[in-house]
């Protein structure tokens, strides 16, 4: 038995069943499907609207179910391999960028829990034999939280707020997947976007776990 299974709660993060973390039922309600967003020209996906079993799995992983950083990793990377199929630049070695989270919290969560994520993406990733990187190259500051914030609420908030960490990125000219666990109004993403795009770091697609409809 995992040592994880002992001190925290094996149920369904979708539904409660027992003695799964993620059960078949709720893993079949994500799909791989293209987002739109007016804030947006990158090729934007995610696998489930930001309703039922994936919301509330987003929802228990930020609220310190960290054991789900497994789950959420090993889904992205399906999707990741999925999109590789179309034989995109990075298909053969792949740069993951996680979303930053607030200073606030990331104490909150023991972390950024989206480089969690990412980085059991990267680890499922190489189980399937593609060469993958985790690159925790941005940080964002002097914002506050984002909800119940408009879309153009959200975009001030977020401008000049989002910078590049050099010591942290991938080399310059690398195409990268922008990951993240929700995509709202696109405001976020496209704020990492532009503060990549400025350190010649291009991102070709972003990838989210959810995205609102």
């Amino acid at each position: 038995m995992n040592f994880l299974d002992l001190i925290l709660p094996k149920t369904c993060a979708g539904c409660e069943a027992p003695n799964t973390r993620w059960c078949p039922y709720c893993a079949r309600t994500t799909t791989l499907r293209s987002i739109e967003r007016s804030t947006l020209t990158t090729p934007t996906y995610a696998l489930s609207p930001y309703a039922g079993p994936a919301r509330r799995l987003v929802l228990q992983y930020k609220d310190n179910r960290r054991e789900l950083a497994e789950v959420l990793g090993k889904s992205l990377a399906q999707a990741v391999i999925r999109l590789a199929e179309d034989g995109p630049p990075w298909a053969e070695d792949v740069w993951l960028i996680p979303a930053p989270s607030r200073a606030s919290a990331a104490a909150r969560r023991g972390g950024n829990h989206m480089l969690r994520a990412a980085t059991h993406t990267a680890r499922e990733l190489a189980r399937h034999g593609m060469n993958a990187h985790v690159a925790p190259a941005l940080q964002v500051t002097g914002t506050r939280d984002s909800v119940g914030l408009t879309r153009n609420q959200r975009a001030a908030n977020l401008r000049g707020a989002v910078t590049v960490k050099p010591r942290n990125a991938p080399p310059p000219g690398t195409p990268t997947i922008l990951v993240d666990d929700v995509i709202t109004t696109g405001a976020t993403a496209a704020a990492c976007v532009r503060a990549l795009d400025k350190a010649d770091i291009p991102v070709t697609a972003i990838l989210a776990f959810t995205a609102t409809v």
